[in-house]
């Protein structure tokens, strides 16, 4: 076999392996929480040698900066798509707090562990450079909204940063509390965000 087949072949083996570890990391990180997790846990889950594991990471953190990144990436694919689908500010408001109610309340377990981490010292920039890509991309869909004369000008980034602690918020109380919905807290928070930055709600969302 060619060369290049080989390293190709030997490519998507690691990636798929790689995929399976990170899949058994959010399950055991979601089960146990950051601290009680080991990489022996991790191992087992995936199906691996412990040995094997490390070929892939040096260490639990750096499964766990993966593990989150991968949520993260899929997260913002997915709102992409549906605020990309919206012709207007409200519709695309809208679409961003119902992609990521319905997105962390599938994974409360790893957003109860993010959010846990991220009010220990350690931890704290990692977890504001992170939500920092999300806000700036609001910050870009407020400035496009404005330009259109579709909400006043104002400030964005502080705005942006407003939107995504009462998303984060709401995600949150949901983990510890019973009786909301995320329809119901969906349907709430893009009512009064709306209301918040100025934008009429359109008659169909009403």
């Amino acid at each position: 076999m060619p060369r290049a087949a080989v390293d190709r072949k030997q490519k998507i083996v690691a990636e798929f392996r790689r995929s399976e570890i990170l899949a058994a990391a959010t399950k055991v990180f979601g089960n146990k929480g950051f601290e009680a997790t080991r990489m022996e846990d991790i191992a087992k889950a995936a199906r691996l040698a412990k040995g094997t594991l490390y070929l892939y990471f040096n260490s639990k953190d750096a499964i766990y900066q993966a593990t989150v990144r991968q949520a993260l990436v899929e997260l913002a694919a997915l709102t992409e798509e549906q605020v990309q689908k919206e012709s207007t500010i409200a519709g695309k408001i809208a679409a961003f707090i119902r992609v990521r109610v319905a997105f962390w309340d599938e994974q409360q377990s790893l957003y109860g562990v993010i959010r846990s981490l991220s009010r220990e010292g350690q931890h704290r920039k990692r977890s504001i450079a992170w939500q920092s890509e999300t806000v700036l991309y609001l910050q870009e869909i407020f400035a496009e909204g404005a330009k259109a004369g579709e909400m006043p000008q104002q400030d964005f980034l502080g705005a942006a940063w407003a939107m995504m602690d009462t998303i984060r918020g709401s995600s949150e109380r949901r983990i510890y509390t019973e009786g909301r919905s995320t329809e119901d807290d969906t349907k709430f928070l893009t009512e009064f965000l709306l209301r918040a930055l100025q934008i009429k709600m359109p008659a169909e969302q009403q």
